[in-house]
């Protein structure tokens, strides 16, 4: 038969009754001797004689201490049994007591307030608590700030902040545990369904200690067990989010910040000096690695949702641009093996970390020259192979207004990998070879062949600037083509810089790209390259492995592109 809430109390109501007719009880217990008095002529020597007696023995402990009595027969042994029979019987209907009770706290739901009346008194309790935690505050802050006064004979600011702050965050954190465990540790009832088909059982409440914005917290949480999967968890913390962890989202969200920005070392003592609150190197580590995995989660269902097409941006974009580019990040041995490097063990010693951005431009400034769009950019970069970097970055496109942008142009330096990507998936777009990149491979030619003549070279390369300019890239090729290598290298850079030329021409057309109000530069990129990936991750002395580095890029193109709130808004609600 299964119990129900009102059998329960029925049973307890019993046991209490019973409990109520016991009568006065006495712990120990009574042991019943015989002793033979060793006389050689006594009956008690005989074989099969038990000895003299029986003799009455009440023993017990308290505290540790061993107590002892002989008992005298009669009303006196009577007392003595029946108080110690007594004493056995509170401790069975005790322990009954204690079961029942249990099984009523798992069937009876958590009460809720009933009427404004019950939640205002609530109020006026919570509020008494809070004025008491107050005035202790405030009792603490007198003193030392008295204190303060007495040592350096006047009123010592600085430190009566940090006073203040610390009172602050010691009442915010009493009030914070008080709104956590008001649901009475979030029981759910006495069993929950597995996802396995099987059922999770209560079995006991537990506390945890997490470290909050305001300080540390206990939080009382029902645990529910499930024996055939033979795991547990309790609702609260998924609700909460701290599954796992001991650190509460606002302090998680500190540690991805400040890491983000700063070595781990140093942001640890960043947030004791900013926050108040002391968390180790090792925790902003772990932090800012899961964090990144998340907000890759983050981009990755994003992008997944905009591929479907059931997503478009209403808003028109005139200009949509799109640029990419590569830096080298310094990585642990481990992730350069059989990897070729520039080093005179011929070993990598960098890792490529693949970075794009996207921004929009709607107007021209009065000089007639492009503007970019103020906040319109946003980055996606990663270490991993060009095929699915170009999935990322289409990704981030289709979100950014790919499907409404009037135009779109591409600007990037000559790397083979960038413009198979904008072949893939960005086919029809403007692509535009950085001016300043294709400059450099005149330069290349000039110092080659023309030697370190100043004023021969500067001649020679302001028409190929000139030229270029208005996007005459035949009259560059046959000024190149013109010239005489006396040597095999001379020739080979010749030969290499006429084809780079001839392959780039039509991404080199600088006066029409001009008329049609574009940019013709990637300073974007490259300081993003700057920005994202280098003040972050090329200090000295640093050596990442693949998946650390990746999880702050990840992290520091959140931050950059304006979409940390956006992160953080989808991580709660899942």
């Amino acid at each position: 038969m299964e119990e129900t809430l009102e059998s329960l109390e029925k049973k307890r109501k019993e046991l209490y009754q019973k409990l109520e007719a016991l009568g006065d009880f006495r712990r120990g217990t009574i042991s019943v001797n015989y002793r033979k008095c060793g006389k050689k002529k006594c009956v008690c020597v005989k074989p099969g004689h038990p000895g003299h007696g029986p003799q009455y023995l009440w023993n017990t402990t308290i505290k540790g201490k061993s107590y002892a009595k002989n008992l005298r027969l009669g009303p006196e042994l009577e007392k003595y049994m029946k108080e110690t029979a007594n004493y056995r019987s509170f401790l069975k209907l005790s322990q009954e007591l204690v079961q029942v009770n249990e099984r009523v706290c798992e069937l009876r739901p958590v009460r809720e307030i009933e009427d404004r009346t019950e939640l205002e008194e609530l109020k006026k309790k919570l509020l008494g608590d809070v004025q008491e935690e107050i005035q202790k505050e405030v009792d603490r802050i007198v003193m030392l700030s008295c204190r303060d006064k007495e040592r350096v004979g006047h009123l010592d600011l600085e430190s009566l902040e940090i006073h203040v702050r610390s009172a602050m965050h010691e009442v915010g954190s009493r009030i914070l545990e008080k709104f956590l465990n008001s649901d009475g540790g979030d029981y759910r009832g006495r069993t929950l369904p597995c996802e396995q088909g099987h059922v999770f059982e209560f079995k006991e409440y537990r506390d945890k200690e997490i470290l909050t914005v305001l300080g540390s917290v206990t939080i009382q949480r029902a645990y529910y067990y499930d024996e055939t999967c033979g795991q547990g968890y309790c609702p609260k913390d998924r609700v909460l989010n701290v599954e796992e962890t001991s650190w509460s989202p606002g302090v998680k969200r500190i540690m991805g910040k400040v890491g983000t920005y700063r070595p781990f070392g140093l942001g640890q003592e960043d947030i004791k000096e900013m926050a108040g609150i002391e968390v180790d190197r090792k925790a902003i580590e772990r932090t800012c690695h899961q964090l990144g995995q998340e907000v890759e989660m983050f981009y990755q269902r994003e992008a997944e949702v905009f591929m479907t097409g059931k997503v478009i941006p209403i808003k028109p974009i005139p200009k949509l641009y799109i640029c990419m580019d590569a830096t080298g990040v310094p990585v642990v041995k481990a992730e350069t093996v059989n990897r070729k490097g520039k080093g005179e063990d011929g070993q990598a010693k960098n890792r490529d970390a693949k970075l794009g951005c996207i921004f929009t431009q709607t107007r021209l400034n009065e000089k007639g020259l492009p503007v970019r769009d103020e906040d319109s950019t946003s980055y996606v970069g990663a270490i991993e192979s060009p095929d699915v970097f170009g999935n990322r970055l289409y990704g981030e496109a289709l979100r950014r207004g790919l499907e409404k942008a009037q135009k779109v142009c591409i600007i990037a330096d000559g790397a083979p990998w960038i413009w198979n990507i904008a072949e893939e998936h960005f086919w029809g777009a403007t692509q535009i070879i950085d001016l300043y990149h294709a400059r450099q491979h005149y330069w290349n030619v000039a110092r080659a062949i023309l030697g370190l003549d100043r004023e021969v070279l500067n001649h020679w390369t302001e028409k190929r600037r000139k030229e270029l300019d208005r996007g005459k890239v035949e009259k560059v090729m046959e000024a190149i083509g013109s010239l005489c290598p006396s040597t095999k290298e001379q020739e080979e850079i010749l030969e290499g810089e006429i084809a780079y030329f001839e392959k780039n021409k039509e991404r080199m057309r600088y006066e029409e790209f001009r008329k049609q109000g574009l940019f013709v530069g990637s300073g974007v990129i490259e300081a993003g390259c700057r920005t994202v990936i280098g003040q972050r991750l090329k200090q000295s002395g640093m050596h990442w492995t693949v998946k650390g580095a990746n999880s702050i890029i990840a992290l520091r193109c959140c931050i950059l592109s304006g979409r940390w709130e956006d992160f953080w808004e989808y991580r709660a609600t899942g």
